[in-house]
């Protein structure tokens, strides 16, 4: 039985950013039965997230989901986290607070826990909004081929102000793999926003934890390299924190990861995209690790342009499908219309 505004402890922390109002949590579960609600596991990693973690665990309490299964898996903090979890250990299925191998790893473990048709993760600073889990049920009641769910996500600062959103377009292995004109292009899936079935999860298996940065990628990769499908909600159903010391805030790291993620799996004739696609993307991939970096070196050397242009030319020599790749071809074009001035 999960808990209303009344029955939960007052919130130890003045969080802001989330109305704590009872009837903007007051949602329409009576229009199911328990019957026809399928089993939720939400999984949060936390570790030292004391200041935030409060009102992750009432934004996924406080949603009247009736079929809820909720696991926390902390990483032995040392702040006030595992004070705010024992506030809220009634209606928590499983928690613990022990030394692990990080996020990704803590993530895995909740996995083995979860009994769940439909599986997420929420992170320790970020929340739900009012009336996501029962969109969520909804939409796989009405589509249960569905196997990656997602809706639009709010961006919000610290103090839990709203900067921005994203709703993802991604429904094919070709488009996720496309960091360059896809992924990068503001039509990636946000991790807070996702769902994901069990089903897919015994097809795939679990998160890969020699991943630092990218192991949510990875795994949307995955699912969609089985031939998982993709549904939306056109609603907002998460909110992802903006803070000063998350990972994602390592722009040049993250990048640098993706990159040698896609890399195998665009050159393995095994992967199930078109074989048009998968030299564009290859073009894609050689014109920013190989030719721009032969750019790079070249500007560092102080080379005259025609010894610059002339390295550059043998690298598209080496790797022709750089003609493919859109960058290069407007680059080129650029290129070839200062010449004629120039002449």
């Amino acid at each position: 039985m999960q808990p209303n505004l009344t029955e939960l402890p007052p919130p130890i922390s003045n969080q802001l950013g989330l109305d704590w109002d009872e009837k903007e949590y007051s949602l329409s579960a009576q229009r199911f039965s328990l019957a026809e609600l399928p089993r939720i596991s939400i999984i949060t990693p936390s570790y030292n997230q004391g200041h935030f973690i409060e009102q992750t665990i009432r934004s996924i309490l406080l949603q009247g989901y009736t079929n809820l299964e909720y696991i926390i898996i902390d990483g032995g903090s040392t702040d006030n986290t595992v004070e705010i979890i024992k506030q809220y250990e009634p209606w928590i299925s499983y928690w613990v607070s022990e030394p692990d191998n990080g996020q990704t790893h803590a993530i895995n473990k909740g996995i083995t826990k979860a009994t769940g048709e439909i599986i997420a993760y929420l992170n320790s600073d970020d929340y739900y909004l009012p009336g996501t889990l029962f969109k969520v049920a909804e939409h796989f009641r009405q589509f249960p081929n569905t196997d990656l769910l997602h809706g639009i996500c709010r961006y919000v600062n610290e103090e839990g102000e709203k900067i921005g959103e994203q709703f993802a377009n991604i429904q094919t292995l070709a488009e996720i793999l496309d960091l360059w004109d896809v992924w990068w292009k503001k039509r990636q899936f946000v991790q807070p926003e996702v769902f994901w079935t069990r089903r897919i999860t015994e097809k795939v298996g679990c998160f890969k934890e020699d991943l630092n940065y990218v192991m949510d990628y990875e795994y949307w990769c995955r699912i969609l390299q089985e031939n998982g499908v993709v549904g939306k909600i056109n609603s907002e159903l998460s909110c992802f924190r903006f803070t000063s010391n998350q990972k994602s805030n390592q722009s040049q790291k993250v990048a640098n990861e993706l990159l040698e993620l896609v890399r195998p799996i665009l050159w393995d004739k095994t992967v199930p995209i078109l074989f048009k696609d998968r030299l564009s993307l290859q073009g894609k991939w050689l014109y920013q690790v190989k030719f721009l970096h032969q750019v790079e070196q070249s500007v560092m050397s102080c080379d005259k342009k025609l010894i610059r242009w002339l390295k550059t030319t043998i690298t598209v020599i080496q790797f022709p499908q750089i003609l493919l790749a859109s960058s290069f071809q407007s680059r080129f074009k650029h290129w070839f219309t200062q010449f004629g001035k120039n002449v």
